[in-house]
């Protein structure tokens, strides 16, 4: 057991000791299933929320989801259920509108393909071709991407009938986003109201630029440039759309229609122009600046020209009877009194501005806007036809599957290590340091691991300190793993799909051949009158180093070039190639050597 006190071997067993602990070591329930979907429609609706965990219904224990079905297959009228450790009174008519999935038992964030989750399928609201269906998706995914959500799938089907319908699959959305986010059209508008003043009850002067019109009263009933208005009644009057809201004894007011979605150029999210500030108790206002087209700017320049300003209270100018509104899918979002400086000035960074109760939910209505406004429209609304619950069948089955051909080809590899050197024991140190890669590699991917991973960081300085006051041999890529591995594990998470199975099984391939190298070179390095172990060693990590870097050089563009679904092959890939190359090649060289000058096949 002297091997396990040089450090880089030292170094490796505690990180397999932390990475068991980071993906084992999971707070809060463990039995219970997890809410993944709330309908519209459920009683449950800000009762109970998506994330949440059951663990009773109507006194029944409820801890896989075979146990949910049980408990709800017949459920009526008033229901206990506890979730999260409350207790919630629910009425029940028809159904309970809750999709739930079992509860994770690991601290990793399983992909859609492994866990399973939630599928939507949406129906255009009105008849449009195949490639305006495929645009809808495009912007779906947008919006999907800058919101950030993860794990979530766009495809785009059609039934017998060629009806056309957008499938959305994700680990975990709630209603609130599918109905908000995913289902709306996205329609922009702002709108500025624009005064018309009789003051000889008579006619007015309605100035658009350095254009002036005349209005003409009869009743509620007026006339410009011979079109006939009711309060209601839209018109356009130097291609700008307007409509005729009401009038006073002496104000006729009017909507004008300035910016669009398609003036849309830029959302700002600097500090200096978009922000989240406590306006009062319970109360968070959130704010962000829009960049817009010049011809939209020109549109506001025109119909506010000619607008009297008024001073309020606190001594500021304002223009009289006249706000800009923010409309998105026809439902105000903002309104804000115009500055008089601004009065028939070309006006081009607007700004969408609102207040929540909560930090969090300002926060997240400021995503949802700009997410909104940064996508774009979609040509049509989006019904909601059905929402399912998807089984993990498959990706369980692959991981079954994937464990059993790893052992295999774990099997057959220690055979031909035998057969190779007839010294089985240097075939179980291989075994061992790849189980070793996979766990490190899961641990660094493990959610909710940074106190563990801090831990170890400074558990490694003090081992590496150890080692040099021992004057231990040192090199620098096993310093600089045993230092950024666990940064990585504190500030680094990532899904474990099926791509990311496929990254591990790529990494511990490489590995294998890797260790094999190093095997190799050890024990028959003389019949290239290689001689000393060290130089055998030098020779092994020469071609280690060079079979790592192409490999690392091969990922990189996946993560930058390719789409989202094989980022997590390509940062697993290289995630397991660094760690094998600072931590466990190193650590297994050790092992080797030492095995070796036991036996007397080497010298030193």
């Amino acid at each position: 057991m002297k091997i396990l006190t040089h450090w880089k071997v030292l170094i490796l067993v505690l990180m397999v000791l932390a990475s068991a602990a980071a993906v084992g070591l999971k707070s809060g329930p463990k039995a219970g299933v997890e809410v993944a979907f709330v309908s519209e429609s459920s009683p449950a609706k800000n009762l109970i929320n998506q994330g949440m965990i059951i663990t009773e219904v109507n006194g029944n224990p409820v801890n896989t989801i075979n146990d949910w079905f049980s408990a709800t297959a017949n459920l009526k009228g008033d229901a206990t259920i506890i979730a999260n450790g409350d207790e919630f009174q629910i009425k029940v008519n028809d159904t309970l509108g809750l999709d739930v999935l079992d509860v994770q038992n690991l601290n990793l964030d399983f992909g859609l393909d492994l866990r399973g989750g939630t599928r939507v399928i949406l129906k255009p609201k009105t008849n449009i071709s195949a490639d305006v269906v495929e645009n809808i998706k495009q912007t779906l995914q947008t919006r999907a991407n800058l919101y950030g959500l993860k794990e979530i799938k766009f495809k785009t089907i059609s039934d017998l009938e060629k009806n056309n319908y957008i499938q959305v699959e994700a680990s975990g959305i709630g209603s609130d986003i599918v109905t908000n986010l995913l289902a709306t059209t996205g329609k922009f508008e702002a709108k500025v109201s624009k005064p018309a003043y009789f003051p000889n009850n008579n006619s007015a002067v309605f100035q658009l630029g350095q254009k002036q019109h005349t209005v003409e009263q009869s009743g509620d009933t007026l006339q410009i440039e011979g079109k006939q208005l009711k309060p209601g009644d839209n018109f356009e009057l130097d291609s700008i759309k307007f409509q005729y809201l009401n009038r006073t004894a002496d104000t006729a007011l009017f909507l004008a229609n300035v910016y669009e979605g398609k003036d849309i150029e830029l959302i700002y999210s600097d500090p200096q122009r978009s922000g989240i500030q406590q306006a009062g108790q319970n109360v968070w206002r959130f704010y962000f600046g829009v960049l817009v087209s010049a011809q939209g700017a020109e549109k506001f320049a025109k119909v506010t020209s000619g607008i009297p300003s008024i001073p309020d209270a606190s001594g500021e100018a304002y223009l009289q009877d006249s706000e800009i509104f923010i409309y998105l899918d026809d439902k105000l979002v903002t309104s804000l009194r115009i500055g008089s400086e601004l009065g028939g000035k070309a006006y081009t960074d607007p700004q969408i501005s609102g207040s929540r109760e909560t930090r969090k939910e300002a926060i997240e209505e400021k995503l949802y806007l700009q997410t909104i406004l940064r996508s774009g429209s979609i040509q049509t609304g989006l019904d909601i036809v059905s929402i399912d619950i998807i089984s993990p069948t498959l990706g369980s089955g692959f991981v079954r599957s994937s464990a059993y051909v790893g052992l295999l080809a774990g099997f057959a590899v220690f055979l031909v290590i035998i057969a190779r050197y007839r010294k089985p024991k240097f075939a179980l140190p291989m075994f061992f340091v790849t189980l070793s890669e996979i766990i490190i590699v899961l641990g660094v991917a493990a959610i909710n691991d940074s106190r563990i991973w801090i831990g170890i960081l400074v558990v490694n300085l003090l081992i590496i300190l150890a080692a040099l006051l021992k004057k231990q041999e040192m090199d620098i890529f096993s310093v600089l793993g045993a230092l950024t591995i666990p940064l990585l594990g504190a500030g680094l998470s990532w899904t474990i799909d099926l791509p990311a199975i496929a990254g591990i099984i790529a990494a511990i391939g490489t590995g294998i051949d890797h260790q094999i190298i190093i095997l190799d070179e050890t024990l028959t390095g003389h019949a290239r009158r290689i001689y000393g172990l060290k130089d055998k060693i030098k020779t092994a990590f020469f071609i280690i180093f060079g079979a790592a870097g192409t490999m690392v050089a091969a990922m990189l563009p996946l993560i930058f070039l390719v789409a989202e679904f094989v980022k997590g092959f390509a940062i697993t890939t290289i995630i397991g190639v660094w760690i094998g190359i600072s931590v466990t090649r190193p650590a297994y060289a050790r092992i080797i050597e030492s095995l070796s000058k036991e036996k007397g096949l080497v010298s030193n």
